[in-house]
Order: structure tokens, then C-alpha cells, then sequence
């Protein structure tokens, strides 16, 4: 029984998928006419979309000049506004009208753009068939630029990041996606990544990933994850280190079990019996700029403990001068630059109470690492060289 329902779910998708691509072939042969008759193109550099995922729709699109940005998804944590974006909060009424809007908009935008820039795995036409290789060809046939940028576990493998963190003796996250994400730990999953590979590899002209906090199936050269923070939002207060009279220490995860927030709370609560004195405030479902404003005054920062990078999180405390406590180690991301790990107090998830109880017993430690993380995200996650390196990259291929 559970095949038979499978085999009609996918045929049912499949008959929906090929409408899609009805309409998109419709809006396109509408707009390419409407160009002919009015002998004009309304010039679009780069489409950036097209599901917002940590900023980096608003931060890239603002990067490059003349860019489209598309947010297909209302984000709970963000409120930004885009060229264009689907507002409902009805997430059936907003994926039905998703189904009509996506092809309709993106048959547009190929007759106006130059290139499409791709945030994390979803596109204008739904994925579950093909993951993409159908839309990527319709853009590439139309002699538009391609580029795929991932994020996290759109493009990882849960195999191969277990092996690796199982010859190095630890953990990564997912080690405890059994508790989070027990469908991604299937064959079909791994199978899914592989194809998704696979199709970025014969598509993309330029492909950005972490190569080993997203290690995936790739053969062909990547490029470096970049960080886009806008500049404007940095915020160096080293007074708040000045007589400090109860340390304000900030957890935020967008996912507790793989963020490692129970031994979080583990050592926040080891360190509370021990008689230590400091505010511990925890975030979750949290809008971004609330989060933003209590970092302004926190003095230290616990991120993610099962990675290898600092995550956009992490660059945020950095940015607004906080002492980070991660995971992310630039021994096993090497793509990380070199010196990385003197700008936040490297934490493996067993180490969380004894790194936490030293920057509480060492006061000057916190303000030194506050100090080499603010240097390092300037010179490694501001906007606006990120967006310089981006335009370089983006340049070279044509």
C-alpha cells in the first residue's frame, strides 16, 4: 500500500510539473514577443533568489548592481522587502499560488536577466522530479548565466560527513539528525544529493560551498562560502567589557538539538551550581533584529557546536563585538583563511563548560577574542569586500 501511494503521489507531481513547464514556455514566448514589438529589454543583471535563507537573498542582491531579488517564501525571521515576494502567511494558499507564480515569473525574468543566482536548493519550478536540471537548462539554453550557492544541508551529505567526523573521533550534525531529520539519513536522500550534484556540476558556471562543513559529491573546483554583513550594521562597544558587574552570555539556535543546546544548558547550569554570576539569555523563534539588538550588549556568545564554520550566526557576534565560543575550526574547513581560529575561542561540544568557565574566571580573554573576531569579520564577512569578490568572480565568466 505505501508503494501504491508513493508511485500516485509522483505521478501526481510529475502531471503538475508538467504543466509548469507549460506556463513557463507560454511566459516566455508572451514576453520574448513583447520585447520584439517594443524592440527594448528591461535590463536585469542578476536574479537572486529564491527562498530567503539567513539574509543572503537581501545581503547578494544588494551586492550586485542592477540585481533582481526574488523571496518566494515568507521568512518568519527576516522582514526585508524584495523586488519581488509572495507575503502570505498561509503556507497552502502560498505553495498552490507558488506552483502559477514560479513559472510565470521566471518565463519574465530569463527574457530580461543576464544570469540567475540561486540561494540554497529551491527554484522557480518545483524540485521533487528532476532537482532542478530541467529550469537550469531553459536558462542555459537561453545563453544565461548560472551560479548555485549553498548553505548548509541542501547540498551536504549525512554519509560522508559522518565518516569524516568518525576518522577525525567526533561529531557533527548530523550525527543527530535520527532525532531531527531521521528522512534525510535514507539511500533515497543520499541518492537525492548525489543527483543534485551531479546536475549543479553540469549546469552552474560557478559553484559556492564550505568543502568540508558541506562536504557533498562534488568533483569539479568550488568556490569559498562568502559572508555578507552589511557594514553599516557593525557595532564596536568596548566599554560594555568595562567594569562589568554580571556577564551577558547569548545562545540562539535555529535548531537546539544540532546546535548543541543541551549541553549548553548543561554548562550554563554546572556553572550557576558553582556559584558563577551572569545573565544567560537563550533565543529560538526569534526575529532577527531582536537578535541583532541583544548581541549588542552581550559580552559572550555560544554558537553552533557541531560545525565547522561559524555560520551566519557567528558572524553576527563577531561583528558586533562579542567573544564567540564555536566549533568552527579552520584545521578541518580549510577554506576558512588562515588565522581564523584566533578570532573566537574554538569549542568542540565536549569543551563548552571548561571554554565557558575560562572566559568567565578571565575576563581580559573575552575582550581579546571581542577584539581578533570584530578584525576578522571586517576584513572577512563585511559587504562590501564580499560583494567585491563576488562582482571579481562573477566577472570572470563573462
Amino acid at each position: 500500500m505505501p508503494f501504491v501511494i508513493h508511485k500516485l503521489k509522483y505521478l501526481f507531481l510529475k502531471y503538475i510539473f508538467s504543466f509548469q513547464k507549460v506556463i513557463l514556455f507560454l511566459s516566455y514566448s508572451y514576453h520574448k514577443s513583447i520585447q520584439l514589438i517594443l524592440k527594448e529589454r528591461e535590463k536585469v543583471s542578476w536574479v537572486v533568489g529564491v527562498d530567503e535563507m539567513a539574509a543572503m537573498i537581501k545581503y547578494i542582491s544588494i551586492s550586485l548592481p542592477g540585481a533582481f531579488s526574488v523571496n518566494l517564501t515568507k521568512n518568519p525571521y527576516y522582514n526585508f522587502e524584495y523586488d519581488f515576494s509572495l507575503s502570505s502567511h498561509n503556507k497552502l494558499f502560498s505553495k498552490i499560488y507558488r506552483l502559477f507564480v514560479g513559472p510565470i515569473l521566471l518565463g519574465r525574468l530569463v527574457t530580461q536577466a543576464d544570469g540567475f543566482f540561486y540561494i540554497w536548493k529551491s527554484r522557480f519550478l518545483m524540485t521533487f522530479i528532476d532537482e532542478g536540471e530541467y529550469e537550469f537548462t531553459f536558462i542555459k539554453k537561453r545563453s544565461r548565466k548560472l551560479v548555485l550557492f549553498f548553505v548548509g544541508n541542501d547540498i551536504r551529505s549525512p554519509k560522508l560527513a559522518m565518516m569524516m567526523a568518525d576518522d577525525r573521533g567526533d561529531e557533527v550534525t548530523s550525527n543527530y539528525y535520527y532525532l531531527t531529520k531521521p528522512n534525510v539519513l535514507t539511500n533515497d536522500y543520499e541518492k537525492r544529493i548525489e543527483k543534485r550534484v551531479q546536475i549543479a556540476e553540469k549546469c552552474a558556471d560557478l559553484i559556492f560551498t564550505s568543502r568540508i562543513d558541506q562536504v557533498s559529491y562534488f568533483t569539479r573546483d568550488t568556490n569559498k562560502f562568502l559572508y555578507f554583513y552589511p557594514d553599516h550594521q557593525f557595532y564596536c562597544d568596548r566599554a560594555k567589557f568595562n567594569c562589568v558587574d554580571v556577564c551577558k552570555i547569548v545562545h540562539a539556535p535555529s535548531s537546539p538539538i544540532t546546535k548543541g543546546t543541551q549541553l549548553v544548558r548543561s554548562a550554563i547550569t554546572r556553572l550557576r551550581k558553582e556559584n558563577y554570576n551572569f545573565e544567560y539569555v537563550e533565543l529560538q523563534k526569534t526575529a532577527n533584529t531582536y537578535v541583532l539588538k541583544e548581541l549588542r550588549t552581550a559580552h559572550i556568545v555560544l554558537n553552533e557546536f557541531y560545525a565547522h564554520v561559524p555560520g551566519v550566526f557567528g558572524v553576527e557576534a563577531l561583528a558586533n563585538f562579542c567573544a564567540l565560543m564555536t566549533s568552527a575550526d579552520e584545521y578541518i574547513e580549510t577554506d576558512l583563511p588562515a588565522g581564523s581560529n584566533q578570532a573566537w575561542l574554538c569549542t568542540k561540544s565536549y569543551e563548552i563548560y571548561d571554554n565557558l568557565k575560562f572566559l568567565l574566571d578571565n575576563p581580559e580573554q573575552q575582550i581579546k577574542y571581542a577584539e581578533y573576531g570584530y578584525q576578522w569579520a571586517l576584513e572577512n564577512a563585511a559587504q562590501s569586500l564580499s560583494g567585491k569578490k563576488l562582482q571579481k568572480l562573477l566577472e570572470s565568466i563573462g
